[in-house]
């Protein structure tokens, strides 16, 4: 396996108290679900699961199917398994999925991909692996577009890495099409917010639960918390500021060959 800049195993135990790690069921799942026959989604592939709260969730709205959570970290799928012993969890690298082609109706990669250095394998794996019909779903941060998120302006090495890590999603889609997939799509989500520098400090005081934060140098950590305590500590400076983040969809999926003609990204 190739090295990787963020050591889960390390941090697996102290995850799930970390923020936004509470999951409802995938909108894109009930999205797919929807456009189906009813019974017809019976294999849900998480590549990245980490601790599997994603397919947790959506195990309401699919109760007899095969849901199959898939990670490089096995710390992470340690702390998985007690949760839902139904799940099967698997230890692999994404590149070279431990699975028969065809096997999965349904394959999702949440705020991951940036993790796997060979992206192209991933993505060929998973059309691989795909049913005919399937749907592969994408999500993640958009470096691209949010230089103003908070965490790029108070540790902007972050951002410097992010974007040697991060694809761009026309890049992604590129090679998408390139590969085989059919009806790529992505959709850009720019949230707007208001900050409270305070539950920042907060938030960022504890390294763990922001990947950004464990990838930057020990120098620029100090040098980002320092810079916001002092601000902080500065009665004339606000403590309210703007915030901006961007996350992208994208989805595409597998059809006959003799059918199989790209529509294009939106």
């Amino acid at each position: 396996m190739s090295p990787v800049r963020v050591d889960y195993d390390a941090i697996a135990h102290l995850f799930d108290s970390g923020p936004h790690r509470t999951k409802t069921v995938d909108p894109e799942l009930l999205a797919f679900i929807g456009q189906r026959i009813p019974g017809d989604v019976a294999s849900v592939l998480d590549v990245g699961c980490g601790t599997g709260n994603q397919l947790i969730a959506n195990r309401p709205v699919l109760p007899s199917a095969r849901l199959v959570g898939l990670d490089r970290s096995l710390g992470m799928l340690r702390q998985a398994r007690p949760k839902a012993p139904d799940i099967a969890w698997v230890q692999a690298d994404a590149s070279a999925l431990p699975f028969q082609t065809e096997s999965f109706d349904f394959i999702t990669c949440q705020f991951a991909l940036h993790h796997i250095q060979d992206k192209v394998g991933v993505l060929r794996e998973t059309l691989r692996v795909l049913r005919i019909r399937g749907r592969l779903i994408l999500r993640n941060l958009c470096p691209q577009e949010c230089a103003d998120w908070l965490y790029y302006d108070y540790f902007p090495e972050a951002r410097t890495i992010d974007l040697e890590d991060f694809w761009p999603p026309e890049t992604i889609v590129a090679e998408m099409d390139a590969i085989g997939f059919v009806a790529v799509t992505e959709e850009r989500e720019h949230l707007h917010f208001e900050q409270d520098l305070r539950s920042f400090l907060d938030a960022v005081q504890r390294r763990d639960t922001c990947s950004q934060l464990l990838t930057i140098t020990d120098v620029a950590y100090q040098e980002g918390l320092s810079r916001l305590m002092h601000e902080l500590a500065d009665r004339s400076s606000p403590l309210m500021r703007q915030d901006h983040l961007c996350l992208v969809t994208i989805r595409g999926e597998k059809r006959p060959l003799s059918i199989g003609v790209s529509a294009g990204s939106a």
